[in-house]
């Protein structure tokens, strides 16, 4: 047999056809270059313009932080400083402002409009100021890998009506719950040890919160579950470096190179993950009930083990979907986002404080166990702990989440009551700390640790102080958890979640500040670790290591009725 290749034939038809093809593509290449300059050129001039309109607008506002419009250096330094620097930006505009009400500063990659806390009854329930939009336009919803930022995803909507409607009616049902998986959390990540050993409380802190968090998220198949755990506890902070990742591409391009980009990878391919996870759980979920439905022959809805109702947010979004579509792995992923770090950020400086002030830990035990032993560890005990409720929001008070609070951007242009005037698109926000309002505080030194500052309001003949001294109270004074009608739907639960981590934690473990070298015979200063301030973040510090060991002959009892 020949290993010789028969030649292909010339067919001048097949040259001719390419030849005119290579022709229009020469000839439409040019028009095409030209077309995508255009949409380029116009899509930047409208940014300019809209830069240069908004500054206008705005000129008249005192402005910190600010840089020539041009100047790649001078870009640099504005983001350092306001990346390291965000709490004195804010203490040098209110210093500029004109009676301390309005100012902007020049963040890391847009300029805020801060607004002195006498306008938050003013925006608060305003539909033009859009919590909502800001969250779309920061975290770029339009890309994939973020879309479960996007407002009209409906998982916003799905989300507010579980807690409103399922989880914070629910919290006396699923009380002993958290505790149950607390203590098995607590024994896992802090031991039953009781001589004195070093733990970094951050990190054990996230740990425990993912497990009970997660038990009342998920449900018993998944809050121990390795997999999901390392995904529930990561997720927040790759879509963070994934938006800050695309962020440094021009606009323009980021729908193009999102793909390519490791950080964002890293986000789908989390995503991915969660969707296995949670799709096997679905499924299961689908045949146990098509079952029992059909072994009992009733139409059963939300069953568990047995006959008994499921209490989780996975069941309660099936019900108050209500023929509305979602996607269930996202609006798990965005329960871990909201709540996750939020909640361990808080537990964390409570027991910074308390290490700084070992003189509250005392009386606390004392009011667990009284409540406990009358009421037991249950919704209304809970909320009979005035003094930890009060330790709660003074530690929040002078360590908020975030340094500036109400963010809105505006989706129409808006003239303030002062006559001031923001353009649409604008961006806003009040300060939760470091404004003029909260250094006049007539109750005590409003720069100083007080655990007991809200019990003083109880017998206050000012009913308006016994409204707002609980922690879950939102007011224009206490802007930790918001205010109006974009304040987090989610700080009953929070509050709930807290106060039995609290319980474990006070009532199980003798705690301390550990010396640099973990030595529990060193004396060691007692002022709490320093806040770690990024942007208008501000979190309390990592990586600070605590002397623990369990207490001995505790009522474990107290816990679990």
């Amino acid at each position: 047999m020949s290993n010789a290749t028969t030649p292909i034939p010339h067919d001048p038809g097949n040259l001719n056809q390419n030849q005119n093809q290579l022709a229009v593509s020469v000839f439409l290449l040019p028009i095409l270059l030209k077309s995508l300059l255009t949409l380029a050129l116009l899509y930047f001039s409208n940014i300019l313009r809209k830069k240069t309109l908004s500054a206008y607008y705005l000129r008249r506002l005192p402005l910190v932080n600010g840089r020539p419009f041009f100047g790649l250096g001078s870009a640099r330094e504005s983001k350092r400083v306001f990346h390291t620097n965000a709490r004195g930006l804010l203490r040098e505009g209110f210093a500029k402002a004109k009676d301390g009400a309005v100012f902007r500063v020049e963040t890391d990659d847009v300029q805020v409009v801060v607004l002195s806390p006498e306008f938050a009854n003013e925006i608060r329930n305003d539909a033009r100021f859009s919590f909502t939009d800001l969250i779309s336009e920061e975290c770029l919803s339009h890309i994939p890998p973020f879309r479960n930022f996007n407002p009209h995803a409906g998982l916003n909507d799905i989300a507010k009506d579980v807690l409103q409607k399922r989880l914070t009616p629910s919290l006396g049902l699923v009380t002993l719950v958290i505790s149950e998986e607390a203590t098995q959390a607590f024994k896992e990540h802090w031991t039953d040890s009781t001589n004195w050993h070093a733990l970094d409380a951050q990190a054990t802190l996230v740990q425990i919160i993912a497990r009970v968090s997660s038990r009342v998220f998920l449900g018993p198949e998944l809050c121990r579950d390795p997999a999901w755990l390392r995904v529930t506890v990561g997720y927040t902070l790759t879509v963070f470096r994934g938006v800050m990742a695309l962020k440094a591409w021009p606009s323009l391009l980021q729908p193009l190179v999102w793909r390519f980009v490791p950080e964002v990878k890293r986000v789908s391919a989390q995503i991915e993950e969660a969707v296995g996870i949670i799709g096997g759980v679905v499924e299961g979920r689908g045949r146990s009930a098509a079952k029992l439905r059909k072994g009992s022959g009733m139409r059963g809805k939300g069953e568990g083990e047995g006959d008994q109702p499921r209490l989780d947010v996975m069941q309660w979004a099936t019900e108050v979907a209500n023929g509305r579509r979602y996607d269930p792995t996202l609006l798990q992923l965005g329960f871990s986002m909201a709540s996750m770090h939020n909640t361990t950020d808080l537990v964390t400086q409570v027991l910074y404080d308390l290490c700084a002030h070992p003189e509250y830990i005392a009386p606390l035990r004392k009011e667990i166990e009284t409540v406990l032993e009358s009421e037991g560890m249950t919704k209304s005990g809970l909320a009979s702990l005035k003094l930890m409720d009060s330790f709660m929001k003074e530690s929040q008070r002078l360590k908020p989440s975030e340094l500036l609070g109400m963010r809105r951007v505006l989706i129409e242009d808006v003239t303030l009551s002062n006559g001031i005037f923001l353009p649409r698109g604008t961006q806003v926000g009040i300060p939760t700390t470091t404004t003029p309002l909260r250094t006049q505080d007539p109750i005590s030194d409003p720069t100083s640790f007080d655990g007991y500052r809200f019990t003083k309001m109880v017998s206050d003949p000012d009913p308006q102080k016994e409204k707002t001294r609980h922690f879950v109270s939102t007011s224009p004074e206490y802007l930790g958890f918001g205010y109006g009608k974009h304040a987090c739907p989610g700080r009953f639960f929070a509050s709930h979640e807290v106060k039995i981590i609290l319980c474990h934690v006070l009532l199980h473990y003798d705690f301390k500040f550990a010396g640099a070298d973990a030595d529990v015979n060193k004396e060691v200063d007692v002022k709490p670790p320093a806040v770690l301030d990024m942007g208008w973040a501000s979190i309390a510090q990592p990586g600070v290591k605590l002397m623990v060991r369990r207490r001995e002959n505790v009522d474990e009892l107290l816990l679990h009725r």
